[in-house]
């Protein structure tokens, strides 16, 4: 299963749209994850999505002229309860595939302007990543952190760098750098040129497929818009009879047992 996540910045001007439209129908995902999406833009954004094989669309209600989340699948979703937020609830969205236990929280955490806004983020994430620790629940945290490790930034890392740090900590498997390791690739940059890698794609203890990631650069760098397109995959693997098991299971189901 394919996830790409992709920040369109300020929802994606008339412009732009067709090279988004074009990026999305070259990488081909499963799930589209578009932060940064802007109501005034739903009907243009809805039939082009329509017309590349997603017809099941799901977005945060974000304000008028606000940024919010706009997830687009091939097959059905469920969006799960709301944000656990107070400050920009658009900005955090749950939702499973149709009969699955696999939960992906899609995040867009405030920047610094926003400080108490970040702050309270960051505990709900927390809490999130524990409770999913606790109950032994797959879950995937994808989206726009507005935070990097100092490992994974050209100037010094924004606020939140330790509560990444701590995420991780807990279990919880930080995909692109687990597959790339001592890589360093940025998915966006400052006014002054420095890069960093913020958006991220973050697994819990308890998947046990295995996970690949990659950034697509191009579409940043033609200025379809100012970030990286993140790519993610919870690939097949071959069970102990040699046939493959799917990484989504039906609800109720052991890793061992297909979704058919």
């Amino acid at each position: 299963m394919r996830i790409m996540e992709w920040n369109l910045q300020y929802g994606g001007a008339q412009k732009r749209l067709p090279g988004i439209i074009e990026a999305v129908r070259r990488h081909d995902p499963d799930i589209l994850v578009l932060l940064e999406f802007r109501p005034e833009r739903i009907i243009e954004v809805s039939l082009s999505l329509a017309s590349l094989g997603y017809p099941f669309m799901l977005n945060s209600q974000p304000p008028p002229r606000s940024n919010g989340i706009l997830i687009a699948s091939k097959s059905a979703l469920v969006q799960l309860p709301g944000a656990r937020t107070r400050s920009s609830p658009h900005r955090w969205m749950e939702v499973s595939p149709e009969g699955s236990d696999l939960r992906i929280l899609a995040l867009h955490v405030p920047g610094a302007s926003d400080l108490p806004g970040k702050m309270e983020f960051w505990e709900s994430i927390l809490e999130y990543a524990r409770e999913a620790a606790d109950l032994r629940e797959r879950r995937i945290i994808v989206g726009d952190l507005n935070t990097g490790l100092e490992r994974d930034c050209e100037a010094p890392p924004f606020i939140g760098a330790e509560h990444l740090s701590e995420l991780l900590d807990l279990g919880w498997r930080d995909v692109w750098r687990e597959y790339h390791q001592v890589g360093r690739e940025y998915s966006w940059f400052s006014s002054g040129g420095k890069g960093m890698r913020t958006d991220h794609a973050l697994a819990s203890p308890h998947i046990q497929h295995p996970l690949w990631a990659k950034y697509s650069h191009q579409e940043r760098e033609s200025g379809i818009s100012d970030h990286s397109i993140l790519i993610f995959e919870i690939m097949d693997r071959l069970n102990e009879s040699g046939s493959r098991s799917s990484p989504l299971f039906r609800l109720g189901e052991g890793p061992g047992c297909s979704i058919g």
